[in-house]
């Protein structure tokens, strides 16, 4: 079955710490913004935006102008590990009882 999209499986060394620091330079930012973090604490929050970030790199969605950090896009990464971030920590807000 041919997917619409590429998923990118083969990264090397580089690629994986700069998805890395991008991943958490979005958990750490949706944190900020949010006030609280998912469930799980920081490695919570680190799983769930390298996720995020992998989702939305593989997206296919060109930005011409969006700077790269060893060939990953840095807008969607930070973007991607920020949603998916916000969207637990809302989800684990609402679940909470007042």
């Amino acid at each position: 079955m041919k997917l619409p999209f590429s998923l990118s499986l083969s990264w090397t060394w580089p690629q994986v710490f700069a998805l890395l620091l991008l991943a958490l330079a979005g958990a750490f930012i949706a944190e900020r913004i949010i006030g609280n973090a998912p469930k799980f604490g920081l490695l919570g929050s680190l799983v769930l935006s390298l996720l995020g970030a992998w989702i939305f790199i593989n997206l296919p969605l060109d930005i011409s102008i969006e700077p790269r950090l060893e060939d990953t896009p840095v807008i969607r990464a930070i973007l991607g590990s920020m949603v998916i971030v916000s969207l637990f920590a809302f989800f684990r807000k609402q679940g909470a009882r007042r």
